[in-house]
């Protein structure tokens, strides 16, 4: 492929993401998700703008240092694209353990700048040479490399981890946004005449179907989804053709008020996300977890009613390990109720009002000091 053709493509590439970057004016101060993907267009864009430059250099003995200076950019965004990446992959599905897990992967961004930075004195990654083409010093590009990799395979674990409870179309986008560049790096390899950087923006394109399910479908201070995920859900199950039973079970965090009244609304929601993290660590595939609104939320999922006594059971033992954990910021508690009923005959707003009554008579029992035995809970419908 000739480098006027690749110039043509990275050109058209960034055309269209100058467009989508047009249409998310305001994200960059949005949530901590939607921030991450606004930075990620932008360092695509950058890197393809680098990636230009570097073609209509290339081969020019008089543009050495310049060529030198773009191609050392281009390998800091490159690593930076990685970085954010997985920043935004962290802010999307465990808003809540995000900054936990994110010290990995600003070392290991720090380490491929730090590579790049030396490289600047001593050209053991590559230089330029006397004709104006880049030569390459294997040990130390293969170390930048590699660093990269480990942050790809590292976020790939993750995503694996999660598969249970992260739905496919939300995990496929994650899942394919480093592969596509990957084989292009792999053609380009075995066919130095091919530039495939364009890939780089078809991979943020299919991430823009992630981050725009994230902003309409997911509540921005727990990263589970809102009430307009649960009302889809259930009315498409309710609405639908075909028999069946519909289960759910609603969580209402107690104490939620004496929290903000005593120690602040940034308490209380952190009192919320620790919720959502019980929740995400209890639920299972096929299983849709939502913030019902305030401190309430519900878990719903169709047919297996003898799910509920698992969710329950896991739901608990998970709060007692996140009870459990030093400077965990007060211990959590909360009120269940579940319900599994035939989809004949009923409505969605019907099962959210039988819901919220069955947790309620359990809430009420708890604070009269009489948990509610197992007779107490409701039967199957």
């Amino acid at each position: 492929m000739r480098i006027d053709c690749s110039i043509a493509l990275d050109v058209l590439s960034m055309a269209n993401l100058s467009i989508l970057l047009f249409g998310l004016r305001g994200r960059e101060r949005g949530d901590r998700a939607n921030r991450a993907y606004f930075q990620i267009v932008l360092l695509v864009l950058a890197f393809l703008a680098l990636d230009v430059a570097y073609l209509a250099l290339y081969g020019r003995p008089w543009a050495r240092v310049a060529i030198a200076a773009v191609k050392s950019a281009y390998f800091v965004v490159n690593a930076a694209i990685v970085w954010t990446w997985a920043r935004f992959v962290l802010h999307t599905l465990f808003p809540g353990t995000a900054d936990g897990h994110s010290a990995l992967y600003t070392a290991l961004f720090a380490a491929d700048a730090a590579i790049v930075l030396v490289n600047c004195f001593c050209g053991w990654m590559f230089s330029i040479s006397e004709e104006g083409t880049i030569v390459i010093g294997y040990a130390a590009m293969w170390a930048f490399t590699l660093l990269n990799y480990l942050s790809i395979a590292a976020v790939m674990l993750l995503l694996y981890r999660s598969r249970n409870w992260v739905k496919r179309e939300t995990l496929l986008p994650f899942l394919l946004f480093p592969v596509l560049p990957l084989c292009a790096e792999l053609v380009q390899i075995a066919v130095r005449s091919v530039s495939l950087i364009c890939t780089y923006a078809l991979s943020t394109l299919m991430l823009y179907q992630v981050s725009q399910g994230s902003l309409i479908y997911t509540d921005a201070l727990t990263g589970l989804g809102n009430r307009r995920l649960l009302d889809e859900y259930l009315g498409r199950w309710f609405d639908g053709a075909g028999s069946g039973k519909v289960c759910g079970v609603m969580i209402d965090l107690d104490g939620l008020k004496a929290i903000n009244d005593t120690c602040g609304h940034l308490c209380g929601d952190q009192m919320l996300v620790r919720m959502a993290e019980v929740i995400r660590r209890s639920e299972r595939k096929g299983m849709v977890a939502t913030r019902y609104g305030g401190d309430e939320f519900v878990v719903v999922w169709r047919d297996g009613e003898e799910r509920a006594e698992g969710l329950l059971r896991r739901l608990e033992q998970a709060r007692a390990a996140l009870n459990s954990q030093p400077g965990g910021g007060g211990q959590l508690s909360f009120s269940t109720g579940s319900l599994c009923c035939e989809r004949e005959g009923m409505g969605a707003g019907d099962f959210l009002r039988r819901l919220d009554e069955e947790m309620y008579r359990v809430k009420n029992a708890k604070k009269q000091g009489c948990a509610p035995s197992e007779a107490d809970f409701p039967r199957p419908n």
